[in-house]
């Protein structure tokens, strides 16, 4: 198998992309929250040149006698930074760009309370971000494309003896100029820090899709595997993951799974054994004596029929197992149709108990009837009797020889009850849900008979298919199956 198709490669690329993208969104967003800072940031590193600026230039023009566009020229090649000189009237006398001299353009005046130095050369003293103005001038007009800034130092002009002076109205302004693209592009700036956070955080991420998807498919992988030793007729597995999390109850749901198909298997396997022997015992009585009736072994009537007699018994037997598991096929289908009518559960019974009393004489056993008459139920009288047949016929087999068995019939509240009752010495408690299961069969040993293992099955389906449940409790030394029933509602004229 391709390991690149496989579910944990599918993890962890589900993984990685859903980091990937929470970290292109997170990254987006952090860069419009921060986008406006790094804008006033940019502005800031040109605005903090200004104070060095100003200083050269008035340095420059009172002392040394140099000219606007070479001052201009030698600060904006210190400081990185295009300098521009504009005249009282607006028009530019200096620009270290070269291509706005002679160009009008408009300078706000600086606000009344910006700082007014006494002299020249203490301005370097000034805080290193004064106060500033910032603007973009229209489009179509000088200077469109980039953001102008100037201080809010006061301009300066000459003095009377040649000594620099401070005007707030009068004299030259120095602007800063910065490309509009460069300040609204800061924010690539941050792109390097962004860059390296995910070169840290995608190896991490990819170390732990591989931890989670490892975790996440373990059990799976241990379920294949127990899944294709059921599938070669192993069951005796069991996926133990300790895990309470959907996959941990998917393991033990499948492992009590595999426990159930396993016993189901170990029944099926003991009942066709049993079925076989049961089925081979008739056939073969049956075969035996109707040879000798053939060929004509019988010498008087009598004996011919007591082998008619053996003949039919093995019959029977035969028809009874067929008609077993027909009926299970059946209540399995969903096939079995119930032919409802109002039925008096005591009479009932009394008459499959009728039926059942010289099978109980015959081992030995006292059959005490409880049944009165009148307590009806709406059912179908031959599934009924036979869920009967086979409480009582359970009590006959295994109850032991010269022991009890009890009857009854009573209502309780809006239910209709019948209750029969064996001596069952031994049994163990825990056992008794199982003897409703299918091809479940008590050790033979212990009770001198063996039985199909169906019949207390068929009977719990023909009741719960009248909308009834039938139960089973050890009581003292004994056990009693009891069946209860959705009583009749009272005729009109009963009432």
């Amino acid at each position: 198998m391709n390991p690149f198709r496989g579910l944990q490669a599918r993890l962890m690329a589900a993984f990685l992309a859903i980091v990937v993208v929470a970290l292109v969104v997170s990254s987006g967003v952090f860069v419009v929250i921060r986008r406006g800072d790094q804008e006033r940031h940019a502005l800031d590193r040109v605005v903090a040149s200004s104070p060095a600026i100003y200083a050269q230039f008035i340095s420059g023009a009172m002392h040394q006698g140099d000219s606007l566009q070479e001052i201009a020229d030698a600060a904006a090649s210190h400081h990185d930074v295009r300098v521009l000189v504009v005249n009282p009237s607006g028009l530019v006398e200096a620009d270290s760009g070269g291509d706005l001299v002679g160009s009008r353009i408009d300078v706000p005046p600086a606000p009344a309370n910006g700082p007014a130095p006494n002299n020249g050369p203490r301005i370097l003293g000034q805080p290193a971000t004064p106060p500033y103005q910032s603007w973009r001038p229209a489009d179509g007009t000088p200077g469109d494309g980039l953001i102008l800034v100037t201080s809010n130092f006061p301009r300066v002009r000459s003095g009377p003896g040649g000594e620099p002076a401070f005007a707030r109205d009068e004299g030259f302004a120095i602007v800063l100029a910065v490309s509009e693209q460069t300040v609204t592009r800061a924010w690539l700036d941050l792109m390097p820090g962004l860059g390296l956070a995910a070169l840290i955080a995608l190896p991490v991420a990819a170390l732990l899709a591989i931890v989670v998807a490892r975790y996440i498919i373990r059990p799976l992988h241990d379920l294949t595997l127990a899944t294709m030793r059921v599938a070669e007729g192993t069951f005796d597995v069991e996926v133990a993951t300790g895990r309470r999390d959907e996959v941990g109850r998917l393991a033990r749901a499948f492992s009590e799974m595999t426990r159930r198909v396993g016993e189901t298997q170990s029944q099926m396997r003991r009942l066709l054994a049993d079925v076989s022997h049961d089925l081979k015992t008739p056939l073969t009585s049956v075969l035996g004596f109707s040879q000798a009736l053939r060929d004509g072994r019988a010498t008087t009537p009598e004996e011919a029929q007591r082998m008619g007699a053996i003949i039919h018994d093995e019959a029977s037997r035969l028809t009874a197992r067929l008609q077993d598991v027909l009926l299970l096929s059946e209540l399995d289908a969903g096939r079995a149709i119930l032919d409802r009518s109002e039925v008096d559960l005591g009479r009932l019974a009394a008459a499959v108990a009728a039926r059942f009393a010289q099978g109980f004489a015959d081992r030995g056993i006292t059959l005490h009837q409880d049944l009165p008459p009148g307590i009806t139920v709406d059912g179908d009288v031959p599934k009924l009797e036979r869920a009967l047949e086979n409480l009582l016929d359970n009590a006959r087999k295994f109850a032991p020889e010269g022991g009890e068995a009890t009857i009854s019939c009573e209502a309780r509240g809006p239910l209709a009850v019948v209750v029969v009752r064996n001596a069952a010495p031994g049994i163990d408690p825990g056992e008794v849900e199982r003897l409703f299961d299918r091809f479940y069969r008590r050790d033979g040993s212990r009770t001198g008979t063996n039985g199909s293992g169906l019949g207390l099955a068929i009977a719990r389906d023909l009741v719960e298919l009248h909308g009834g449940t039938l139960t089973g409790a050890t009581d003292g030394d004994g056990i009693a199956f009891t069946l209860a029933l959705p009583a009749a509602a009272p005729h009109p004229e009963a009432a």
